[in-house]
Protein backbone atom coordinates (compact mmCIF):
# COMPACT_ATOMS: atom_id res chain seq x y z
CA UNK A 1 0.00 0.00 0.00
CA UNK A 2 1.17 3.45 -1.70
CA UNK A 3 -0.81 5.14 0.60
CA UNK A 4 -3.38 6.10 3.53
CA UNK A 5 -6.07 7.87 3.66
CA UNK A 6 -8.70 9.48 6.66
CA UNK A 7 -11.64 11.43 6.50
CA UNK A 8 -14.43 13.76 8.58
CA UNK A 9 -17.00 15.03 7.60
CA UNK A 10 -17.60 19.07 9.05
CA UNK A 11 -21.21 20.52 9.15
CA UNK A 12 -19.61 23.60 7.10
CA UNK A 13 -19.48 24.26 3.18
CA UNK A 14 -16.15 23.90 1.42
CA UNK A 15 -14.95 27.21 1.42
CA UNK A 16 -15.45 27.32 5.50
CA UNK A 17 -13.48 23.68 5.49
CA UNK A 18 -11.14 25.22 3.32
CA UNK A 19 -10.49 28.30 5.18
CA UNK A 20 -10.46 27.15 8.58
CA UNK A 21 -8.10 24.01 7.65
CA UNK A 22 -5.50 26.29 6.49
CA UNK A 23 -5.84 30.02 7.46
CA UNK A 24 -6.64 29.08 11.11
CA UNK A 25 -4.66 26.08 11.32
CA UNK A 26 -2.80 27.53 14.27
CA UNK A 27 -6.07 27.76 15.76
CA UNK A 28 -6.94 24.20 16.18
CA UNK A 29 -3.84 21.87 15.85
CA UNK A 30 -2.99 21.04 19.06
CA UNK A 31 0.21 21.69 20.60
CA UNK A 32 2.44 18.89 22.01
CA UNK A 33 5.70 16.92 22.40
CA UNK A 34 4.16 14.30 19.54
CA UNK A 35 2.37 17.14 17.62
CA UNK A 36 5.69 19.11 16.46
CA UNK A 37 9.53 18.97 15.06
CA UNK A 38 10.82 20.98 17.44
CA UNK A 39 8.61 20.58 20.73
CA UNK A 40 11.10 23.21 22.49
CA UNK A 41 11.02 25.71 20.69
CA UNK A 42 7.39 25.22 18.75
CA UNK A 43 4.94 28.53 19.08
CA UNK A 44 2.81 27.90 16.29
CA UNK A 45 2.05 26.73 12.85
CA UNK A 46 0.77 28.43 9.49
CA UNK A 47 0.63 28.09 5.71
CA UNK A 48 2.78 30.35 4.64
CA UNK A 49 4.97 31.56 1.66
CA UNK A 50 4.38 28.35 -0.24
CA UNK A 51 4.86 26.53 2.53
CA UNK A 52 3.79 24.23 5.83
CA UNK A 53 5.90 26.13 8.68
CA UNK A 54 6.37 25.21 12.83
CA UNK A 55 6.99 29.04 14.00
CA UNK A 56 9.64 28.99 16.80
CA UNK A 57 9.77 30.93 19.96
CA UNK A 58 12.87 32.29 18.61
CA UNK A 59 11.80 34.13 15.44
CA UNK A 60 12.71 31.22 13.93
CA UNK A 61 10.58 28.59 11.53
CA UNK A 62 10.99 25.10 9.71
CA UNK A 63 9.25 23.71 6.60
CA UNK A 64 7.40 20.89 6.99
CA UNK A 65 5.76 21.02 3.94
CA UNK A 66 6.08 22.95 0.26
CA UNK A 67 2.93 23.52 -1.40
CA UNK A 68 2.49 22.12 -4.55
CA UNK A 69 -1.59 22.96 -5.12
CA UNK A 70 -3.85 25.27 -3.53
CA UNK A 71 -7.12 25.03 -4.74
CA UNK A 72 -9.20 26.67 -2.93
CA UNK A 73 -12.18 25.21 -1.86
CA UNK A 74 -11.39 22.16 -3.51
CA UNK A 75 -8.18 21.12 -2.27
CA UNK A 76 -4.30 21.78 -1.89
CA UNK A 77 -1.31 19.43 -1.76
CA UNK A 78 2.04 19.43 -0.17
CA UNK A 79 5.05 18.10 -0.28
CA UNK A 80 6.52 16.27 2.72
CA UNK A 81 9.83 18.11 4.12
CA UNK A 82 10.19 15.91 7.14
CA UNK A 83 10.93 12.49 5.87
CA UNK A 84 14.23 12.99 4.07
CA UNK A 85 14.60 9.55 3.21
CA UNK A 86 10.92 9.29 1.20
CA UNK A 87 9.54 11.32 -1.66
CA UNK A 88 5.63 12.07 0.11
CA UNK A 89 2.93 14.15 -0.70
CA UNK A 90 0.04 14.86 1.82
CA UNK A 91 -3.02 16.06 -0.17
CA UNK A 92 -6.20 17.29 1.36
CA UNK A 93 -9.54 17.54 -0.24
CA UNK A 94 -13.14 19.21 -0.05
CA UNK A 95 -16.18 17.57 -0.95
CA UNK A 96 -19.91 18.85 -0.46
CA UNK A 97 -21.78 16.67 1.25
CA UNK A 98 -25.36 16.34 3.06
CA UNK A 99 -25.06 18.22 6.33
CA UNK A 100 -21.56 20.33 5.24
CA UNK A 101 -17.80 18.87 3.67
CA UNK A 102 -16.21 15.57 3.21
CA UNK A 103 -12.49 16.32 4.19
CA UNK A 104 -10.58 13.61 2.99
CA UNK A 105 -6.47 13.32 3.82
CA UNK A 106 -4.61 11.49 1.74
CA UNK A 107 -0.83 10.77 2.48
CA UNK A 108 1.11 9.21 -0.55
CA UNK A 109 4.32 7.89 -1.42
CA UNK A 110 5.07 5.82 1.54
CA UNK A 111 6.95 3.44 -0.69
CA UNK A 112 9.42 5.65 -0.54
CA UNK A 113 10.18 5.64 3.24
CA UNK A 114 12.27 2.63 5.70
CA UNK A 115 9.55 -0.06 6.18
CA UNK A 116 9.56 1.20 9.56
CA UNK A 117 8.48 4.77 9.18
CA UNK A 118 5.96 4.08 6.78
CA UNK A 119 4.40 1.19 8.66
CA UNK A 120 3.78 3.82 11.10
CA UNK A 121 2.36 5.77 8.98
CA UNK A 122 -0.06 3.27 6.81
CA UNK A 123 -1.64 2.92 10.30
CA UNK A 124 -3.18 5.76 9.84
CA UNK A 125 -3.10 6.72 14.03
CA UNK A 126 -1.92 10.08 13.53
CA UNK A 127 -3.56 11.42 10.79
CA UNK A 128 -6.99 10.22 12.21
CA UNK A 129 -5.89 12.43 15.38
CA UNK A 130 -5.03 15.56 12.96
CA UNK A 131 -8.22 15.45 11.50
CA UNK A 132 -10.30 14.69 15.14
CA UNK A 133 -8.30 17.94 16.56
CA UNK A 134 -9.83 19.67 12.89
CA UNK A 135 -13.11 18.14 13.39
CA UNK A 136 -13.51 19.18 17.45
CA UNK A 137 -13.85 22.92 16.81
CA UNK A 138 -17.43 22.51 15.82
CA UNK A 139 -18.25 20.69 18.41
CA UNK A 140 -17.04 23.47 21.42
Amino acid sequence: MNAVQASVTVPVDPATAFRIFTDEIDSWYVRGRHSWVDPDRAVGIRFQDGYLRELWSDGGHVDTGKIIMWEPPRRLVWADLINETGQMEIEVAFSPVDGGTEVVLEHRGLDTLPPDVAGRIRRGYSWNIVLRWYADQWER
